[in-house]
């Protein structure tokens, strides 16, 4: 009787060994999986963030082209206004 006890247990404690190992790899698998999804998802947005910034830095360059024209234009109408008070 003590034998058939014995078994009995080990079945059970068995079965639930290999239930919990199994529910371990799945949430390990599942574990990963969300890692590399986020992962995936952060390298989307770097890429985004890096084009966003593409885009501003050629904004400011040609604002900055602007201005000094506006810039060089001013001065010429200031220096020309100088010229023919000086006339």
């Amino acid at each position: 009787m003590e034998l058939s006890s014995l078994v009995g247990a080990s079945e059970i404690v068995g079965g639930a060994a290999l239930f919990l190992m199994l529910v371990y790899r799945q949430v390990k698998t599942g574990a990963k999986d969300a890692w590399r999804e986020e992962a995936e998802a952060q390298t989307a947005r770097a890429d985004r963030l890096e084009r966003e910034l593409s885009r501003l830095t050629e904004v400011v360059e040609s604002l900055r082209r602007e201005n000094r024209e506006l810039r060089t234009h001013i001065d010429r109408l200031l220096n020309r206004g100088t010229d023919d008070d000086s006339h």
